[in-house]
């Protein structure tokens, strides 16, 4: 029904967040106030983190409130490590050179791939020796024009459990990067 028709509105007072929201309300409140359209297999997860909130809270959320708990969750989120540093060139496929920052201690590891998100990817696998496959990526422009911010999403599959991450920067390789290593600080975390 047209919202108008029940003395509503769609900007105001259709989709509200609280604990018996759906993947899809989420996803549509930040789609459309922050131009942010989560990968459809991302969005249980981010749906969950949510809801506790809201549990948690015993509140409705907002949709900043909203934007904070994705942001604060997934985007550019670090506590374990990050890369500092990156540097690429062709050889044998693409050879990155990261510079891997966890805790006090900078390390410099070179790993090949056969593009420069999976070349950082095995510098991040060849530093703290374990296995994942990247099993999921998405990008797009967080608003139009030249100077534009990208958001990447990273999904990451160990142990037959996904994990999830974004980036953003207005630098597209440099958001992927961001985002996956947002993706293996969450495998951390849980």
């Amino acid at each position: 029904i047209d919202p108008v028709d029940v003395g509503r509105t769609y900007d105001a007072d259709v989709i509200r967040i609280n604990s018996q929201s759906g993947k899809g309300g989420i996803s549509y409140i930040l789609k459309q106030n922050f131009s942010i359209s989560v990968p459809e297999k991302m969005r249980e997860e981010v749906g969950y983190a949510v809801k506790q909130v809201s549990d948690e809270e015993h509140k409705e959320l907002s949709p900043q409130w909203v934007y904070e708990i994705f942001t604060e969750n997934y985007v550019n989120y670090t506590p374990n490590f990050t890369i500092t540093d990156c540097h690429f060139r062709q050889e044998n496929g693409i050879m990155a050179e990261a510079t891997i920052a966890c805790g006090e201690k900078k390390t410099i590891v070179d790993a090949n791939g056969n593009g420069r998100l999976d070349a950082v990817s095995n510098t991040i696998k060849q530093y703290f020796g374990i296995s994942y496959e990247l099993s999921v990526y998405e990008e797009h422009a967080l608003s139009k024009g030249s100077s534009s911010k990208a958001m990447a999403f990273v999904g990451i599959l160990c142990n037959g459990k996904s994990y999830w991450g974004a980036g953003t920067d207005t630098d597209i390789i440099r958001a992927s990067i961001n985002a996956l290593i947002s993706a293996y600080n969450n495998m951390n975390r849980q």
